[in-house]
């Protein structure tokens, strides 16, 4: 007896792309990932432990932990942050919603299809290296202190977006995109922040 083959109907009809973008020219991507130290600092304060002396900093360390990196060791963007702006980019449009957007596609890295992480690279392909920046920030509402992230003034990232054409053509898409990279942006700095230093604003390449 042969068995028929199981079809997902919510898949059917889906179609699948591949989308290079870029960093604009001055808007740097910087990263600033929530690292184990902090995390471990906020479980001890929910557990009650005793508070531990603040240790001398470490910019270098700072800097280091920032980074996303993945499982070959490349350093990489959120591939969450690249969903979130286009989704956001929604409320430039009339006829899209965030809502049906969050179920109309799905964003993941070309070259690591099941990778949360999207490597940086640069135009000849090769794999960025970030270099530290520090900048003064505001914790809460007045406290000023310095951050140590990496910065990338030359990025490109290579992402393959699953949409369902019924709730959103290829073209309203492809325009989702670069109002994303328009005025949305990726990261820390971006324009839809409060800070809205403006960075992490990319465009596409058309290949």
């Amino acid at each position: 007896m042969v068995k028929k083959a199981i079809v997902n109907s919510a898949e059917e009809g889906i179609r699948e792309i591949d989308v290079v973008i870029k960093g604009r020219p001055g808007s740097p991507l910087v990263i600033h990932q929530f690292g184990e130290k902090p995390k471990n600092d906020i479980r001890d304060k929910q557990q009650k432990k005793g508070t531990k002396a603040k240790e001398a900093r470490d910019p270098e360390a700072e800097f280091l932990a920032a980074r996303y990196i993945d499982a070959k060791g490349r350093e990489c963007a959120p591939i969450t942050a690249l969903k979130k702006a286009i989704i956001t980019a929604a409320t430039a449009f009339d006829s899209l919603t965030k809502v049906a957007l969050r179920q109309a596609l799905f964003v993941s890295p070309t070259l690591e299809r099941t990778s949360m992480f999207v490597p940086i690279q640069l135009a000849d392909g090769s794999f960025a290296k970030g270099v530290m920046r520090e900048d003064a920030v505001t914790i809460g509402i007045n406290t000023r202190c310095l951050s140590y992230r990496p910065c990338y003034d030359e990025w490109y990232l290579r992402i393959h977006v699953e949409f369902n054409p019924r709730l959103v053509s290829e073209e309203q898409l492809l325009k989702l995109i670069d109002q994303a990279g328009w005025g949305v942006g990726i990261c820390e700095g971006r324009p839809e922040r409060s800070s809205a230093l403006g960075w992490g604003r990319f465009e596409r390449v058309v290949e």
